[in-house]
């Protein structure tokens, strides 16, 4: 599969109107074709990935070394999301394992968790790699992260590398991992979305975060236990109301410091991927300043105009292209075809 280079779309020329349109152009869905699986969690909460069903003339190919590929959605997300549907659908269709993860308290485990999915939860990823060792012990493991998820996936390779989790994971399994657009500094984030001209996309996301917030106060008391006054303005308020004290943080600035992936990116042993727009309206390119990156494993791919998971461009004939999902099913298809020729 050919890498093909991004070129935004003709009427799409900015990061704000590639993020905008996401919400627009939902584009096609593949109907639900999938088994659940439960992975318990440390707390005895638990999440569940969504595999893929392959066609049955594909799926008769597999064996022990057919690669699972770990796909996790963004703030607000879950696996039917639909960028996450097309590219598992697409993956399986060559050939490939794919889970769909929905964070925890999310998707269809919303009746298993209580707690909220944040940014910085690397011990339930590293519950979902486990789980994968053990359904294919053989299969190489890839993991995408898309936003908040990226963070997330990134964090979690620095603290198994660095033997920082509270349970030990084989982080040598996973033979690549990318991040899309990953907020590495949450601080900046947050203070970025505090901006005017980040309004709108702030109303976006607390709109589906209140969503949210109300179908788990009909299900756990824990929610209700919190006040619902005064209204909420910005995602830092959300967080210092929600997200923080509901997973056992002070506030929501040590929910920052202690979730944000960046200060553990040295760290990282894994082949890894942070691909980052210079026009990410949701993402403060500042948060990549100064990175400190194991040069030997960890690079950062640099584009201009795609926003935040926008990437609508333009094929060699002109015509629509989701350009990040053709990246990610490139970068998944690449790593097939290095280790097929390793």
């Amino acid at each position: 599969m050919e890498l093909l280079p991004y070129r935004p779309h003709l009427l799409l020329r900015s990061g704000h109107l590639q993020t905008l349109m996401v919400g627009v152009l939902f584009g096609w869905r593949p109907p639900y074709a999938a088994r659940q699986i439960s992975i318990p969690l440390e707390d005895n909460d638990a999440l569940i990935a969504h595999e893929e069903l392959a066609p049955p003339a594909i799926a008769k190919g597999f064996d022990d070394s057919t690669p699972l590929n770990i796909l996790i959605h963004g703030l607000g997300g879950d696996h039917s999301s639909p960028y996450l549907q097309r590219i598992a659908y697409r993956m399986a269709q060559r050939g490939q394992r794919v889970w769909r993860v929905d964070l925890r308290g999310s998707g269809a485990g919303l009746d298993l968790a209580w707690r909220p999915p944040h940014a910085g939860s690397s011990e339930d990823l590293a519950s979902v790699v486990r789980a994968a060792c053990q359904h294919y012990p053989l299969a190489p493991i890839r993991i995408v992260g898309f936003s908040l998820s990226g963070n997330i996936v990134l964090k979690m390779l620095g603290e198994a590398a660095a033997g920082a989790l509270r349970q030990p994971v084989d982080f040598g399994r996973i033979s690549s991992a990318l991040a899309i657009a990953p907020p590495v500094d949450l601080h900046l984030c947050a203070a970025n979305m505090e901006r005017f001209s980040r309004k709108v996309y702030t109303r976006f996301y607390l709109r589906v975060l209140d969503g949210q917030v109300e179908t788990r106060r009909a299900r756990w008391p824990q929610w209700n236990q919190i006040a619902r006054q005064p209204s909420i303005r910005t995602i830092r308020e959300f967080d210092e109301r929600y997200t923080a004290p509901l997973s056992g943080f002070a506030n929501a600035a040590e929910y920052y410091t202690r979730a944000s992936a960046k200060p553990w990116l040295q760290h990282i042993q894994t082949p890894t991927t942070l691909l980052i727009d210079r026009n990410d309206p949701i993402v403060d390119l500042q948060a990549f300043d100064a990175l400190q990156l194991n040069s030997d494993t960890t690079r950062t791919v640099h584009t201009k105009l795609g926003g935040h998971m926008g990437y609508f461009g333009r094929d060699s004939q002109g015509k629509l292209l989701r350009w990040m999902e053709h990246y990610v099913e490139h970068h998944l298809l690449d790593c097939n075809s290095s280790s097929n020729h390793a």
